[in-house]
């Protein structure tokens, strides 16, 4: 009781946290915006970008919040079809928005396809974009990967960013758990994409792995098994 306790006090604090900062952001922005009486052309577009980078960061934070509390409760309704990766590659590529930038795509050809929800399969893979967002430095370098091999699709995002410890590997997947406390304080994140990963993930009998070493970046592959040929 006392432990569920403070997860439940743990989750709040980070909750509150969290939708409070880019929702302060967002307001100053406007105030900035209302209060000035003239920006150029430039100045402005600017302006509105900021807004809608602290739009999407807040979306993204209640879509986890939303997700991670229908996972606890078992009322996250998958709804399985066969899938094309690539759909896959695309919906999280493009969720990115700018971002998607600094993202490099190697996929395989003629990949086979996948059962599972494309919306749940595409979070799981922005979710994993997002931390190496996150996690890298000024000079991101992001690579996503899609391959079959012995009858499974492998979804692969690799970094270059600050790394785990061989430690930091086994706990990572926790909910709450964070590796740098203020560079997540700083990014935004309350240690909830990477356990809402390997729920969806398990859900579609599939497997999450990372590897990583401090200071190398960080590879984590989704595993999930190809369709059965001829199955619907």
């Amino acid at each position: 009781q006392v432990q569920l306790a403070r997860l439940k006090n743990d989750l709040v604090a980070n909750v509150s946290h969290e939708l409070k900062t880019p929702l302060t952001a967002m307001r100053a922005l406007v105030d900035t915006l209302l209060d000035t009486e003239r920006f150029d052309e430039k100045t402005t577009r600017e302006y509105l970008q900021l807004l809608a980078t602290e739009n999407a960061r807040l979306s993204r934070l209640i879509e986890n919040f939303l997700a991670f509390s229908r996972l606890e409760r078992n009322k996250f309704k998958f709804q399985f079809e066969s899938i094309d990766p690539q759909q896959i590659v695309d919906g999280a590529v493009a969720a990115m928005g700018e971002r998607a930038g600094k993202v490099t795509v190697e996929a395989a050809s003629q990949l086979p396809s996948v059962r599972g929800d494309p919306d749940a399969l595409v979070t799981a893979l922005l979710n994993l974009l997002d931390n190496a967002w996150k996690y890298s430095g000024d000079e991101k370098h992001i690579v996503l990967r899609t391959e079959a091999r012995n009858g499974v699709v492998c979804f692969a995002v690799e970094d270059n960013g600050i790394g785990l410890s061989p430690g930091e590997t086994k706990r990572v997947f926790r909910r709450f758990y964070q590796t740098d406390q203020r560079l997540a304080r700083t990014a935004g994140g309350c240690g909830l994409g990477l356990s809402i990963v390997q729920s969806i993930v398990e859900a579609h009998r599939g497997f999450v792995r990372v590897e990583s070493e401090p200071g190398c970046g960080s590879t984590f592959t989704i595993e999930i098994p190809a369709a059965a040929e001829g199955g619907s």
